[in-house]
């Protein structure tokens, strides 16, 4: 074994941050957090994107702490037991000690000891994600905060690369066989950078990572697990140059991907501080049809890409967040498929790690409460900036991923069908008012705004409505509660609508031989309205308000 580094240990060093029940942030070091996972509420960082890697660094660790789990009785020991198995990871760290030293000078963590390029330019602003490329007057630093970063936030920057650090031409590593003229060409985002990326929450980081700690077993039903799979702290260190496999791109297994290295880095340290870095092409990853190595996100059956390329069978591909689709309407696509599992030629399936939350949800209590966190970026033009951020959560009853009892689920997804149909119902009066008054132009903008205004109105609402939903619920009177709140929403922008389209549109004009004014298309809206949520509406015999409603 190599001799310890005596730099920055990250098992020993304060690195990561966690936030406690109160709110409050702490930085710890890994052995810390597995010791006092009990006490934290969640992962946290400098971006909410810094957390799913880090996290998924330490299910690694977990997984070959344990061997395993092997199966679900395993997993059953796991969860029942009181916080972590601390001893087995402790001795695991202690195996490893030396790969995690930030600064060994032959095998500095997820780094390349030697790693140099042609060019001389290795500023900060490359390696931290919250600089937007070619936008500095958006900066979240200042120039000076640039010149120089903390080991503690460079390791966690240095994970994050790995996981999200955007595409395009970097400079070649000396030593790499992919350098043409100095350069490296593309090979994509980091190792989640294309996902929708989906795992679950616990009440606390102890339960988290056991939630997500998927048991070998149930992993084998998608395919063969290879024996060979672990964490890449535990094969030789990497050179400048791609890693060689049987199949390339294709990971081992969770361990390998997790620990995935999709660059090349080298950090450059001077009295404790990181001052530059380089950073290069790495591990390309292969994402289509990985859906049995891959169980944070969802996946999309491609037929462009099937036709494109004349394939015979299914082609799945991740499917990514949409930054302006709320998290609760990507949840009801989840349980919407999640019966297909993983059968050839489905139109979509949902992530494994919710198939194996619906496996075991009639182990967690039928009150357990399950955290459906989604993180990931959206990249600019060709994937070489960050654009935006994604990362939001919902508080869902496990109750809902039950396979055996799906009243839940339906009622959940039921409710996100009534409210896409109902706002589908005023983006159409938006643009009836829009034609209505002339404007031939505007009238898709219309519909968008009128949709977006609706949705943002009703995602607060969703949220409670579905964090008190429990197997005990009468799900007929939360169906009901729940196309009252849509109608209220869309009915009163309905309102707003009208009032703000004036006597033109009053008057209205011929379109195709058909008069539209604002009241022929009003009228319209609200006989669809009344299809679409028939709970919202009174019946005769029911009580009713002044509205209308029951």
């Amino acid at each position: 074994m190599e001799a310890l580094g005596t730099g920055f240990n990250l098992i020993d060093e304060p690195w990561i941050l966690a936030q406690r029940r109160g709110g409050s942030v702490d930085t710890v070091s890994l052995l810390r957090l597995f010791a006092d996972a009990e006490d934290y509420v969640r992962l946290t960082g400098d971006l909410p994107t810094q957390a799913l890697p880090i996290l998924r660094l330490m299910l690694a660790i977990v997984h070959q702490a344990v061997d395993g789990p092997r199966d679900r009785s395993h997993w059953l020991d796991l969860w029942k037991a009181e916080g972590l198995p601390l001893r087995a990871i402790e001795d695991y760290l202690n195996e490893h000690r030396h790969r995690f030293d930030l600064v060994h000078p032959k095998s500095p963590f997820y780094q390349v000891a030697d790693l140099d390029i042609k060019r001389t330019e290795r500023s900060l602003a490359v390696f931290i994600a919250d600089v937007p490329t070619g936008d500095p007057k958006y900066a979240t630093r200042a120039a000076e905060g640039l010149a120089r970063i903390g080991l503690g936030e460079a390791a966690r920057w240095l994970v994050h690369c790995h996981a999200f650090d955007v595409a395009g031409i970097k400079g070649a590593a000396f030593g790499d066989p992919r350098a043409k003229k100095g350069k490296s060409y593309p090979i994509g985002p980091g190792s989640l950078g294309l996902l929708g990326a989906v795992y679950a929450e616990g009440a606390n980081l102890a339960e988290t990572i056991l939630l997500n700690l998927i048991p070998d077993e149930f992993l084998s039903r998608r395919g063969e697990l290879d024996p060979t799979d672990v964490p890449s702290w535990e094969r030789e260190p990497h050179g400048p140059g791609p890693e060689q496999r049987d199949g390339e791109g294709i990971p081992r297994g969770l361990r390998d991907l997790y620990s995935w290295q999709s660059r090349r880095v080298r950090l450059f340290v001077e009295e404790k501080n990181v001052e530059s870095v380089i950073i290069c092409q790495g591990d390309r990853l292969q994402i289509l049809d990985q859906f049995r190595n891959e169980p944070m996100t969802a996946w999309q059956r491609s037929l462009p890409l099937e036709k494109q390329t004349k394939s015979a069978d299914p082609m799945y591909m991740p499917r990514r967040h949409d930054p302006a689709r709320a998290v609760w309407r990507g949840l009801a696509a989840t349980l919407q498929s999640m019966p297909k599992r993983a059968a050839r030629g489905v139109p979509s399936m949902p992530p494994l790690i919710i198939d194996w939350i619906s496996e075991i949800s009639n182990r967690l209590g039928r009150t357990k409460r399950i955290g459906y966190h989604v993180t990931g970026v959206v990249y600019g033009k060709k994937n070489v900036s960050i654009a935006e951020v994604i990362d939001d959560r919902l508080t869902v009853a496990a109750a809902v991923f039950d396979p055996e009892d799906r009243e839940l689920a339906n009622t959940v997804t039921q409710a996100v069908r009534d409210a896409d149909r109902s706002i589908g119902a005023l983006a159409n009066l938006a643009r009836g008012l829009a034609r209505a008054a002339g404007d031939r132009d505007g009238v898709e903008g219309a519909a968008a705004r009128a949709s977006e205004s609706a949705y943002a109105a009703l995602d607060v609402e969703y949220r409670d409505w579905l964090a008190e939903l429990d197997p005990d619920s009468d799900t007929d009177a939360a169906a009901t509660e729940w196309q009252r709140s849509v109608r209220r929403a869309v009915l009163t922008r309905a309102e707003q609508l009208v009032n703000t389209t004036g006597a033109a549109a009053w008057r209205g004009r011929t379109i195709e031989k058909r008069l539209v004014n604002s009241s022929i298309v009003q009228n319209e809206f609200q006989r669809r309205l009344y299809r679409l949520l028939p709970l919202a509406y009174a019946k005769p015999g029911d009580p009713t308000d002044e509205n209308g409603g029951r």
